[in-house]
């Protein structure tokens, strides 16, 4: 009964070591790529020929981990809840460390499209922003740093079936296909950034 005893809150801090060793090694500013499941989140991955479909940058706040992303509405998300909906995947720039003055600009643009709702529609402006968006221009207004280049909704693979059927949903029959667009896998493919070991 003793061993039982022992064996508990010894297995019990060998759980808690690793559910929680892997955040230790993210940054302020790390960027977070995901796939979440429905058709909309296939259908980005099969136009833009990536594994993700979602992505926010990462903050550690009062000693926790926070996503700021663009769902609906723009906010800031617990990284426990933003990893329910699927395992992230974090990115970082290559050959510049982030200076607490750097980060302070990330955040100060962020206030700026703060509750703001979702962009659905993926358009450029600021009224409403969607994900990679999001991280694009805080990164783009904030720091000057361009993670990649923009590019126009018919550069994307619009072929498959369930791209059309996602492209009629939203737009019906007036498809935008000159809008600029960033998608969470041209900013994952940036040769500004690496992955976080």
């Amino acid at each position: 009964m003793k061993k039982i005893l022992f064996i508990i809150p010894l297995l019990a801090g060998i759980f808690i070591f690793f559910n929680f060793s892997e955040p230790s090694a993210y940054k302020d500013g790390d960027i977070i790529f995901q796939a979440t499941a429905g058709d909309r989140g296939k259908a980005i991955q099969l136009a833009t020929k990536s594994k993700y479909n979602h992505c926010g940058v990462l903050f550690n706040e009062n000693g926790k981990w926070v996503v700021y992303e663009a769902v609906q509405p723009v906010k800031k998300t617990s990284l426990s809840a933003f990893n329910s909906r699927g395992q992230g995947s974090v990115m970082r720039l290559k050959n510049k460390v982030l200076k607490p003055e750097d980060i302070e600009k990330l955040k100060n643009v962020f206030k700026g499209y703060e509750h703001k709702n979702y962009d659905d529609a993926f358009n450029w402006s600021d009224d409403r922003i969607y994900c990679s968006e999001l991280v694009y221009k805080l990164y783009n207004n904030g720091l000057n740093i361009k993670l990649c280049e923009p590019r126009k909704l018919r550069d994307f693979d619009l072929s498959n079936p369930l791209v059309k059927a996602q492209l009629n949903l939203q737009y019906g029959n007036h498809i935008p296909l000159e809008e600029p667009m960033v998608a969470p896998g041209d900013i994952s493919a940036s040769a500004l950034l690496e992955a976080v070991k």
